[in-house]
């Protein structure tokens, strides 16, 4: 899979309320879902919340990985909020049925060029369980480097993980 067969559909607010209103989404701008959650609610929430207290809509959107020959939406991403002292925090994740196929690769290499179009942004930061080997893999693919390990009350022993931002000519 290479990460020219995923493009990124970046969701309106109008779309993300609708997800948040509870509206069967089984398809965005001609589209299919490969499964029907794939915005979670959660993370259209956080959008909006985002959006409303006055982020820019860039940082609070949800992404969609639209894999592009099958024209099937297989996964989705979102930021986790602006840059926080040069680093953009990512999230992501795909249809089980897409799982093992290379589309969270692809997906998070399109994040990674999404976030390093932005000036400010000098680091992607991420999080997978210590359990989720096929999630680390993703990032390893992506030239993320682990940084350490941390314990969330909701999701247990997290992998923090890092991936800087390549400066061409320097030393």
């Amino acid at each position: 899979m290479e990460r020219d067969d995923i493009d990124l559909i970046q969701l309106t607010p109008a779309e993300v309320q609708d997800i948040l209103s509870g509206v069967a989404i089984l398809e965005c701008r001609g589209y299919p879902f490969a499964a029907p959650d794939l915005v979670p609610a959660v993370v259209a929430r956080c959008a909006m919340e985002g959006y409303q207290a006055g982020q820019d809509w860039f940082w609070c959107a949800p992404r969609l990985f639209c894999h592009t020959s099958e024209r099937l939406i297989v996964g989705s991403a979102c930021f986790k909020g602006p840059p926080v002292r040069g680093a953009v925090e990512i999230g992501y994740g795909v249809a089980a049925s897409c799982e093992g196929k290379g589309f969270a690769s692809a997906g998070v290499a399109r994040m990674v060029e999404e976030a390093f179009t932005h000036g400010d942004v000098d680091a992607v930061i991420a999080e997978t369980s210590v359990h989720n080997p096929a999630s680390q893999r993703v990032l390893q693919k992506n030239h993320f480097h682990s940084t350490g390990e941390r314990d969330d009350p909701e999701d247990g022993l997290l992998t923090r993980w890092r991936r800087d931002r390549i400066v061409h000519g320097t030393s």
